[in-house]
């Protein structure tokens, strides 16, 4: 037959560079990676890289990586495709179904084993080689696994190596940030910004929420001040975020609000909603008041378009203030924009005429909230019958109360209400009424809270309160620590240190854990004279 020439004579003879890549298919495919390198590496020295890569069988090259990996292991054959890569024989792209299925198997059993830093350095080794790692496993299912073990270093690492690691490292910086992991998250937000090589908004947005959720509103104001530091000029949600850290300090958000208009940063209807809040939080009525009417102006240029938050915000403050009045024009101010009042508005409303002592009024407007098409919850009720306890109307809470349990509350409806009525009302019943009308009869179900309110009304007759968490029990609701506190409170207030000792044990046999709050509790009962 011919005589091929050597392999260091084939140069770039066609016939001969088949030849040697048959060869090294062959020895690929008996397993032989290692001589399957020496041949290919031989081959491309010889004929310059004249096509030879393209000659290898691929199915004998995959044939050969999935003997290697059930004889010798995983990091065998990365060994063997970065060495593959070096030489010109891009392995990873000429690899089967069954030998790509087969490496992404073995890389998912060192996840599986957790072992995580060789599972991470094989994912590196093929991602280098132009192996598709992100289809071995969801990127973010790892991540979650180093967030769960307080590993930022390894989760930046892993995260580094896919093209969209910005949003990889930002969402195991939110992870970290709901398990109130505030110092690994911090790192997380650190390396985000040295791969950007600045800053991205969203991830300071997001970072300062994580502050928030911490309670580090003073590493938030760290995280703003380096802002401008660098001379950035944060956007409105980053403003809002710092503002919505810091809703407990009215100076330092009334500052940023200011620094915000000097900057040339326009404030949305979030940023005017947290300035509420804020001044809800420091009980200023008339601050808030102020920016309320701002609010307003603004919607009637066209400015802004206020939503059920910001009404329920003044609700609440004009409530928390008990300004009855105030808070009922807020309703009208509602209606003469078609905006709907919903279960918070409703419920801020009828604190308002609670807290200011309107119990009456309170009740007209938990009907008027029926007719409205709202169905009241158990706080709704609650808000009532703590009303009368705080005015010491312990009698009237426990008849309305059971006035409440036997026949639910009984409205009114004409024809055009009912019509209005949406269909979620649940359990209600229905009954003709005068003029055509229907009597709609809406239940009350009692919580736990509603139960506490009602021994609280008990004052110092501890079989009383007894036998209301008895009834609460027989509806099948449990006692909390707040509802065994006020028991044993109410059993040292009639003097029966007995009683709160049996009640502080009796607790911790159900199983409710005992805290500073109840042992306190407990041994003010015991102490009384």
């Amino acid at each position: 037959g011919k005589v091929l020439p050597l392999l260091s004579d084939v140069g770039s003879n066609p016939s001969a560079i088949d030849y040697y890549s048959r060869v090294a298919s062959n020895l690929a495919g008996a397993g032989r990676l290692g001589d399957f390198l020496i041949a290919a590496e031989g081959l491309r020295a010889a004929s310059g890289d004249a096509g030879f890569a393209a000659r290898i069988n691929w199915r004998l090259l995959s044939r050969g990586v999935v003997a290697a990996l059930r004889e010798h292991g995983l990091p065998h054959v990365l060994e063997f495709l970065r060495d593959a890569d070096r030489i010109g024989v891009h392995a990873t792209v000429m690899l089967d179904a069954d030998a790509s299925d087969a490496v992404a198997a073995a890389c998912r059993q060192l996840l599986d084993e957790r072992i995580m830093a060789e599972f991470v350095e094989a994912i590196e080794a093929l991602a280098n080689c132009g192996f598709f790692v992100k289809g071995i496993v969801d990127p973010m299912d790892v991540l979650k696994i180093f967030v769960r073990k307080r590993d930022p270093d390894m989760a930046i690492r892993y995260a580094r190596i896919f093209p969209h690691s910005q949003l990889l490292l930002c969402n195991t910086m939110e992870a970290f940030g709901k398990r109130k992991e505030l110092k690994h998250a911090l790192k997380v937000f650190g390396a985000l910004k040295d791969q950007l090589g600045g800053i991205n908004m969203f991830a300071c947005r997001s970072i300062i929420d994580i502050c928030s959720h911490c309670g580090s509103s003073v590493q938030a104001r760290i995280i703003f001040e380096g802002l401008l530091a660098e001379k950035i000029t944060p956007n409105t949600h980053v403003f809002n975020s710092l503002m919505n850290a810091n809703a407990h300090s009215m100076s330092y958000n009334f500052s940023v609000y200011k620094h915000m208009q000097k900057l040339g940063v326009r404030p949305d209807l979030a940023s005017y909603n947290i300035l509420l809040k804020t001044c809800c939080n420091a009980r200023e009525f008339n601050t808030a008041q102020e920016i309320y009417e701002e609010m307003k102006k603004k919607e009637h240029d066209g400015i802004l378009k206020l939503d059920v938050f910001t009404y329920s915000t003044m609700m609440k403050v004009f409530a928390e203030a008990k300004m009855w009045k105030m808070a009922s024009n807020i309703k009208d101010d509602m209606r003469a924009v078609g905006a709907r009042l919903n279960l918070v508005t409703w419920s801020s409303l009828i604190n308002a005429y609670a807290n200011s002592g309107l119990v009456d009024g309170a009740i007209e407007i938990l009907e008027e909230m029926i007719r409205d098409g709202c169905q009241p919850t158990a706080p709704c009720f609650n808000i009532i019958l703590t009303a009368l306890v705080k005015s010491c109307q312990y009698d009237r809470a426990f008849r309305l109360f059971n006035s409440w349990i036997e026949f639910g509350i009984k409205v009114s409806l004409s024809l055009e209400q009912k019509g209005s009525l949406p269909d979620n009302f649940t359990f209600c019943e229905e009954h003709p009424g005068t003029n055509g009308g229907t009597i709609l009869v809406v239940p009350f179900r009692p919580t736990v809270t509603t139960y506490n309110i009602l021994m609280m009304a008990c004052g110092t007759n501890d079989e009383r309160a007894k036998s209301v968490m008895n009834e609460m029990k027989r509806n099948g609701l449990c006692p909390d620590r707040i509802s065994w506190s006020i028991l044993m409170d109410i059993y040292g207030t009639s003097k029966n240190r007995n009683g709160a000792i049996q009640a502080l044990r009796r607790m911790q046999r159900v199983g409710i854990k005992l805290n500073v709050s109840a042992y306190t509790v407990a041994i003010k009962g015991m102490c009384r004279k």
